[in-house]
């Protein structure tokens, strides 16, 4: 009789060890799941290329201007900008319409620039100093920023948030919207 009482206490323990372990993997593969589900709205070669293709419209611009109100040391540190910003196109109004035309038919929702190196942002869990200009933005636009760094490059940065339907439409309703971020270095010079 003690011996069946001894395979019971056993089997209890077997079954425990592995409803644990299975426990334990399926956990991991939910984060896994959730984390690279993220992942596909960031840096998309789609929307990679919509990026390089405003940053080369933008480069003749003048993006100095919008530059000069980022400031490190007053934590300013993105500066959220549209076409019709006062003096970022010096050539014509023909710019500013290309320039809006090109934000609506790749479904830009918001253009920023910023420094090149954000590994300051990486570590941000308050809204005290740098940090603060996290909270000025969506929280995905923050997840995104933080995962950049580009630690001791200098120069500046461009980071577009795209809005999109799930059928690649743009998008109408904000509540139904999907989200992906791009982001392109402009280099020392603007």
């Amino acid at each position: 009789m003690a011996k069946k009482g001894f395979v019971f206490v056993e089997t209890i323990i077997v079954v425990a060890i592995l409803t644990i372990a299975l426990l334990m993997i399926y956990s991991s593969y939910s984060a896994f799941v959730i984390n690279s589900n993220t992942r596909l709205k960031y840096d998309d070669p789609v929307f990679m290329y919509r990026t390089y293709y405003l940053q080369k419209l933008l480069k003749n611009s003048r993006l100095d201007l919008v530059a000069m109100n980022l400031n490190l040391s007053t934590n300013q540190v993105l500066e959220n900008f549209n076409c019709s910003n006062s003096g970022l196109f010096i050539n014509s109004a023909d710019d500013i319409g290309i320039c809006e035309n090109i934000v609506s038919e790749f479904h830009i929702s918001n253009m920023y620039l910023t420094f090149n190196d954000l590994s300051f942002l990486q570590e941000c869990t308050s809204s005290t100093g740098k940090c603060n200009a996290l909270n000025l933005i969506g929280s995905d636009m923050a997840s995104y920023i933080k995962t950049i760094g580009g630690k001791g490059k200098s120069g500046y940065r461009l980071i577009l948030e795209f809005a999109e339907n799930s059928d690649g439409s743009i998008c109408s309703d904000v509540n139904k919207c999907q989200y992906y971020y791009a982001n392109i270095s402009l280099g020392d010079t603007l």
